[in-house]
């Protein structure tokens, strides 16, 4: 009687990644990290293109968001997530008469909130991806950045553009980095 050892099945289904979600990473993270370049290296746009900056960066945030959930089995969280930074990125980009203090709170309010999101879903997700550390990093900076245009409403576009310039630079960064890291660790 002999055992045939040379089996690959370890009684667990194979994982079933679509590459949808690596794809995604990659993706909104190189657009992330042009936006955010755009904002750094242009910080003196008039208010309303400042505006539609800000809404496009939080919902380039808001897809990400969505694109790192997708392959996990948290998808609603994910979707949830982004959704936040989605509007927060509508109602900044198309708010009439929008003024600084308005685009400090609604930023302020929509990275907030994602990045308390982001760090809860990062700590519940560290049995199921290796990349955990760096959404959590990407969490923690979300909540700094959020913090601090809250707590400067009435900061001048140059402050605000920095401030969301070098958030959306880094978070795309970091989101590049745990979709290339994921890319070994998964392969």
């Amino acid at each position: 009687m002999t055992a045939d050892v040379s089996s690959s099945y370890s009684g667990a289904p194979p994982a079933r990644h679509s590459g949808i979600g690596r794809t995604g990473l990659t993706v909104f993270g190189i657009a992330a990290v042009l936006v955010g370049g755009f904002l750094l290296f242009n910080p003196f746009a008039a208010v309303r293109t400042l505006g539609l900056l800000f809404g496009l960066a939080l919902v380039i945030g808001g897809c990400l968001e969505i694109s790192s959930g997708w392959d996990s089995g948290r998808r609603v969280p994910g979707l949830l997530l982004g959704a936040v930074l989605i509007v927060g990125g509508l109602l900044t980009a198309f708010w009439p008469g929008v003024t600084v203090w308005t685009l400090a709170v609604l930023t302020g309010l929509s990275l907030l909130v994602h990045g308390i999101g982001r760090l809860s879903l990062a700590f519940a997700a560290r049995a199921e991806r290796s990349t955990w550390g760096w959404l959590a990093v990407a969490g923690v900076l979300n909540i700094v950045v959020g913090i601090l245009a809250l707590a400067w409403p009435e900061a001048t576009v140059l402050v605000l553009s920095l401030m969301l310039g070098f958030q959306t630079l880094i978070f795309g960064v970091v989101l590049l980095i745990a979709a290339f890291s994921a890319s070994r660790s998964d392969a």
